[in-house]
């Protein structure tokens, strides 16, 4: 491997990463993330409501 100063290195492990991410996204689905991530956060939301008194 030929020596990489710091920024070259930097740059060459940040586009690495950004491709697997990519991969892995496509793969994964944008729809199942979204989902995913509504239903946690409406779970969230409903466990700060029940914690701060908010009840029938």
């Amino acid at each position: 491997m030929p020596d990489l100063d710091k920024n070259e290195r930097k740059e060459l492990i940040k586009e690495a990463i950004t491709e697997w991410l990519d991969k892995q996204f496509a793969t994964f689905g944008k729809w199942a993330f979204a989902s995913l991530f509504s239903v946690g956060l409406a779970a969230f939301l409903y466990f700060v409501l029940i914690n701060s008194g908010w009840k029938k």
